[in-house]
C-alpha cells in the first residue's frame, strides 16, 4: 500500500503531484523509442532484429496515450469545476500555440532551404504550406499539437459532461461510451475530402481527438479517485499476472505491423481471427495501454518514495519534456541521415541503444540551453 505522496499548495492552491513529472518522463523516452524503433521498415526481411523493433515499437505506442491521460490529469486537477471559458482558452493555447507554429515553420523551413541549396524543386503553393500547417504535417511528429489543441478547445464541453455523470455516479458509463467511440472511430476509415481539386486528410485530422476522449476523462477520473487509489493495496503478484496479457497484446501488434510493412498474411495461421484483426486491435489496443498505465504510475510512485537516484534525473526529463518532443526529430532526422553514411544503421544490433542515447542526450542539452534564455517558454514551453 502507497502512502498519499507530499505535495506542496501553490498560490493557487493546485494541488502538485512529483510523480506527474516521472510519467512525462516515461512517456517522452517511449516516444523517442517508437520513432527510432520505426526504422524497421526499411528492413527487407522479418529477422530477429526486425521483431524486436517491432516489439519495442508496440510496446512504446503507450507514449501518446499516457500524455493525454497527463493532461485529463492536469486539467481536472486544477479546472474541476467552473471555467473562466476566455481565461483558460488563452492559457493553455498560450501554452502550446507559439510553440507549434515556431517549430512548424523551422522544420518547414529547414528542407526549403536545403532543396534550394541542392537546386531541388519546392512546392511554395501558399495552399499547400497553410494546409500543413492546420494539419500539424510540417514534420512527422507536429500532428500531436493538433491534438492536444483540439483537446483543450473541447475540454470545457468535456468537464460539463463529466461532472454531469459524476453526479448521478455515471463515470464508468461515460468511460465505457467514449472507448466504444474511440473504437469505432480508429474501426471505420475517415474519408479524403477534395478542396479546390486536390484529396486532402483535413477531416480525418479535425476528428483526431475522438480516439483520445477515452484517455482524457481516464485522466479526469484518475485524478478525482487520486487519493482512493493510492490507499488500495496492490499485490505484486497482480502485476506478475497483468505481464501475460501484455506479453499477448505485443505479439498480437508485432503481427499487425507483420501483415502492414511485411504482406505477412495472418489468416495463413489465424484464418478466423485475421478476417478481424482491424476490430481486434482497434478493442484491445486502448486496454493494452491501460495495463501499461498501471504500471507506469506504480513504478513512478515507488520511484518517488523511495528517492532513488534516478529520480532527480527522471524528473528533470520529465519536465524538459515538452521541449525534448519538439527538438527531438530533429535531431533524429540529422543522426538517421548521417550514421548509415558510415556503415552504422538500423541493421546493426547497437543502433537501437545508442541512437536512443544519443537523440535523448542531444534533446535534454539543447533544452538545458534554450530554456535560459529570455522568454524561452514560448519556444520550448515551461520547464518548471
Amino acid at each position: 500500500m502507497f502512502r498519499p505522496v507530499q505535495f506542496n499548495l501553490m498560490e493557487n492552491k493546485v494541488r502538485y503531484f512529483d510523480e506527474i513529472n516521472i510519467l512525462r518522463a516515461f512517456a517522452i523516452l517511449a516516444v523517442i523509442s517508437i520513432h527510432v524503433s520505426a526504422n524497421f521498415t526499411h528492413m527487407d526481411t522479418i529477422n530477429g532484429l526486425a521483431a524486436l523493433y517491432m516489439s519495442i515499437d508496440v510496446l512504446s505506442h503507450f507514449a501518446v496515450p499516457l500524455f493525454i491521460v497527463i493532461s485529463g490529469f492536469v486539467l481536472y486537477n486544477k479546472y474541476s469545476d467552473d471555467i473562466d471559458i476566455k481565461r483558460f482558452y488563452r492559457k493553455r493555447l498560450k501554452s502550446v500555440l507559439p510553440q507549434y507554429l515556431i517549430f512548424s515553420t523551422f522544420y518547414l523551413a529547414a528542407p526549403y532551404i536545403g532543396s534550394i541549396v541542392l537546386a531541388r524543386p519546392v512546392n511554395l503553393d501558399i495552399l499547400h504550406i497553410i494546409y500543413r500547417y492546420l494539419t500539424g504535417g510540417c514534420f512527422y511528429h507536429l500532428w500531436f499539437f493538433v491534438l492536444i489543441i483540439q483537446l483543450y478547445l473541447l475540454y470545457p464541453a468535456i468537464l460539463r459532461l463529466y461532472n454531469y455523470c459524476e453526479v448521478r455516479g455515471r463515470i464508468l458509463e461515460l468511460l465505457f461510451a467514449v472507448y466504444l467511440i474511440g473504437v469505432l472511430y480508429n474501426v471505420y476509415p475517415i474519408p479524403d475530402i477534395f478542396i479546390l481539386g486536390a484529396s486532402t486528410q483535413i477531416l480525418g485530422v479535425a476528428t483526431k481527438f475522438i480516439g483520445y476522449v477515452f484517455y482524457l476523462v481516464l485522466g479526469m477520473t484518475i485524478r478525482r479517485r487520486y487519493d482512493e487509489l493510492l490507499l488500495k493495496s496492490v499485490p505484486k503478484s497482480s502485476l506478475y499476472y497483468a505481464s501475460i496479457p501484455l506479453l499477448c497484446c505485443t505479439i498480437i501488434g508485432i503481427f499487425g505491423y507483420a501483415q502492414s510493412y511485411f504482406n505477412f498474411d495472418i489468416t495463413q495461421i489465424l484464418p478466423v481471427m485475421g478476417g478481424y484483426w482491424h476490430w481486434l486491435t482497434a478493442v484491445i489496443d486502448p486496454l493494452y495501454y491501460v495495463v501499461i498505465f498501471a504500471f507506469s504510475f506504480y513504478i513512478s510512485l515507488n520511484i518517488v518514495s523511495s528517492r532513488s537516484a534516478a529520480l532527480k534525473l527522471l524528473e528533470k526529463i520529465g519536465a524538459y519534456s515538452f521541449g525534448i518532443y519538439l527538438i527531438h526529430a530533429f535531431i533524429l532526422y540529422i543522426i538517421v541521415l548521417t550514421f548509415p553514411r558510415f556503415g552504422f544503421d538500423w541493421n546493426n544490433w547497437l543502433f537501437y541503444p545508442l541512437i536512443c542515447i544519443i537523440t535523448l542526450v542531444l534533446s535534454y542539452l539543447s533544452v538545458e540551453v534554450l530554456q535560459k534564455f529570455p522568454y524561452s517558454e514560448y519556444l520550448i514551453g515551461s520547464t518548471k
